[in-house]
């Protein structure tokens, strides 16, 4: 029970043929002209990735869950369990977009990474840009989860459920009329069940439970106009109670709990004016809570408010050309009550009772616009470019960048493709880094240069494919550690952070697919070589980064075998993330608690984790149902993964914080 509390605490802490495997392709003016407007656009990125519902919801080690699936990709980290998050090419999660139909979706993920708190069945497809993104997305120097809704059925009434050992859901589309569609999703865990039938549950002053909804309106007013209303939300909370001071902070005792909770309604309009011209408008606000607290002194309370606007424009401006424009605009409030420890410039949080807390309260504003235009030249069988720029101005900052960015794509012959970007990418620091007391509000935007060269290779037209890439992400100005004063309100104050930094990420990608089809295979293998490092002033060493994960390796191969069986296996294998070097302690004897040393001119690094899971699954009908039976065995080895580090009171022994162990898993899926 003691670990299972250690891993919920780590989790508190961290807040803040068949379907192909994969659709990567070489886009062409071949391709056919949509016949209404529900058809699906023509890809507009060069360097994107995408995957679709059926290969996700037969991913082994996911349980079917769509952004679980993503993580298998190159170039995307392992993150820590109890963190719910996308390390795209070495860079900090917050420095990428996670988008839900192009606008912002501020909680993918329940309890920080257990599940994605989208259904499965209304995804259509996620597309994946891990760097050199196009001109139309900004305020991210990182990359790009953008996940599309599919359009509901229009034929008739569609019911499809499905229930395991930690959640049950269900999803309904209802067709309103012949041009209109109404679909719902909801889903509820029942791990809070579980532990108390269990006797597990003593420690829980609140059992964990999650639940999230989704409901959609599609129609087609007329055959130039479709138009789409989404809702969405989820809520996760659990608590439970420290029955002994943490022996490494006494003053983590009493109760701990956390109640997360996203509420979300979209409206998008789509309107052709005729063959050449496209015109899409749409609007979202959200509202996100957070009510965190780790023993009686540690408290985050946070509400993020905000409304989002994209209005695009899409012209063929004849044979190989098409211009992109349009703006985007961000406009909201974080109101947050915090009493923390500071942010460690070291890694190691020391004793609350012997740093003090930080504390604050307040609200921060923000106004984001933007805007952004793109020519796109295509000759259709030999080569495609597309030229950008993007203007954006961060309120907060009281800054304006521009952002040139070029990629192109050449077809040496008709299963080779090369290709290659290179642009500028604007961000500005998120999270405790600028809140007053935490960090520096005065902090200024980052700058970021990416540039990817690769191939793109049919080895087998329509079965196995190969894509392979290097890459290189240099960011100047960038946000780290200052020991300076400054005067901030007629006070003199300490800086905390200033952009003197700098950050780089040199790395390859390797990923072979094949695609089910031809065979009853079906699989892939894929490798990400990377290295992430940063230094906080000119003249300093470079060290790695927080996310730096030399080796990404993801091997999947399931078979669709006779009589409606399936099967698959995944092994997965990552570097372990940086950790501080911690070389002794100063006993403080006025607090009794010691004071961590570490080496700052040394990393250490967590060990290497690796999983292999396992799925097998059986399709048969009942009677008007069709129905599929899934077993599924994550960490089939029982694999004690070192997700972090926990030291002793006087930093001279440690032990790790380990990941989930063998967890068996059978599920039952119907369809109507």
């Amino acid at each position: 029970m003691g670990r299972l509390k250690a891993r919920w605490l780590a989790a508190l802490v961290g807040v803040f043929g068949a379907p192909a495997i994969a659709q990567e392709r070489m886009p062409t003016n071949d391709d056919p002209s949509e016949a209404t407007v529900r058809a699906r656009a023509r890809a507009r990125e060069i360097h994107r990735r995408e995957l679709d519902t059926t290969e996700m919801q037969r991913m082994p080690g996911t349980r079917g869950d769509a952004l679980l699936a993503v993580q298998n990709l190159p170039g995307v980290g392992r993150p820590s369990f109890g963190l719910g998050a996308f390390i795209l090419r070495g860079s900090d999660p917050t420095d990428s977009l996670v988008t839900l139909e192009s606008q912002p979706f501020g909680l993918p993920f329940h309890f920080y990474g257990l599940a994605t708190t989208l259904a499965t069945d209304l995804i259509d497809r996620i597309e994946v840009l891990p760097g050199n993104f196009s001109a139309r997305w900004g305020r991210a120097a990182g990359g790009v989860v953008n996940v599309t809704l599919r359009s509901p059925a229009r034929d008739r009434v569609h019911v499809t459920a499905d229930v395991d050992l930690v959640d049950a859901g269900a999803y309904a589309s209802v067709p309103i009329g012949r041009r209109s569609a109404l679909a719902v999703g909801v889903r509820r865990s029942y791990v809070d069940a579980w532990l108390g039938l269990a006797g597990l549950g003593g420690g829980f002053t609140r059992l964990p439970r999650y639940w999230d909804y989704q409901a959609m309106y599609d129609a087609d007013p007329s055959a130039s106009d479709s138009v789409r209303l989404i809702v969405s939300g989820s809520d996760d909370a659990l608590g439970f109670s420290l029955d002994a001071p943490d022996a490494n902070d006494p003053n983590l005792r009493r109760n701990s709990s956390s109640a997360v909770s996203f509420h979300g309604v979209q409206a998008r309009w789509r309107h052709h004016w005729h063959t050449a011209a496209q015109h899409s408008l749409s609007v979202a606000a959200s509202t996100q809570d957070a009510d965190v607290s780790v023993g009686s002194a540690i408290r985050y309370l946070t509400t993020t408010r905000q409304i989002s606007l994209r209005d695009e424009f899409e012209l063929r401006l004849g044979r190989w050309a098409r211009l992109f424009a349009g703006i985007d605009a961000i406009l909201g409030e974080t109101a947050a009550t915090l009493a923390a420890p500071p942010l460690s410039a070291s890694g190691i949080t020391d004793p609350t009772g012997a740093t003090g807390l930080a504390r604050y309260q307040g609200t921060l504003g923000f106004f984001n616009p933007a805007a952004h235009a793109e020519v796109e030249l295509d000759d259709a069988r030999r080569w495609r470019a597309l030229l950008g720029v993007r203007v954006d101005r961060f309120s907060r900052a009281d800054a304006v960048t521009v952002d040139p960015r070029v990629s192109g794509l050449w077809r040496a012959h008709p299963r080779l493709g090369v290709r290659g970007a290179f642009g500028s990418y604007s961000t500005i620091p998120r999270g405790y880094v600028v809140i007053p007391g935490f960090g520096n509000p005065d902090l200024g935007p980052e700058r970021w240069w990416h540039g990817t060269v690769g191939l793109q290779i049919e080895v087998i037209p329509g079965a196995l494919e190969l894509t392979a890439d290097v890459f290189a992400k240099w960011g100047v100005g960038t946000a780290a550690p200052s020991v300076r004063t400054v005067v901030r309100d007629g006070q003199e104050t300490p800086e905390r952070f200033a952009n003197t930094g700098a950050a780089r990420v040199i790395g390859a990608e390797w990923w072979l697919r094949l695609r089910a089809g031809r065979l009853p295979l079906y699989g892939w293998l894929s490798y990400t070589y990377q290295r992430a490092e940063r230094r906080d002033a000119p003249g300093l060493s470079w060290q790695p980064s927080t996310w730096d994960q030399p080796h990404l390796l993801s091997f999947i191969l399931g078979a669709a075998l006779p009589r409606g069986w399936e099967v698959g296996a995944r092994l997965r294998w990552a570097s372990g993330l940086p950790e501080p070097v911690v070389t002794g302690a100063l006993i403080d004897s006025d607090h009794d608690v010691a004071l961590s040393w570490v080496d700052p001119q040394r990393t250490g690094r967590l060990p290497d984790t690796w999983t292999v899971d396992l799925r097998a699954a059986k399709r048969f009908r009942w009677g008007p149902l069709r129905m599929q039976f899934i077993a599924e065995v994550l960490n089939a080895t029982n694999q004690a993964n070192a997700e972090s580090r926990i030291y002793a009171w006087d930093r001279r022994r440690s032990v790790f914080v380990t990941g989930l162990p063998i967890v068996p898993s059978v599920g039952l899926r119907a369809e109507y």
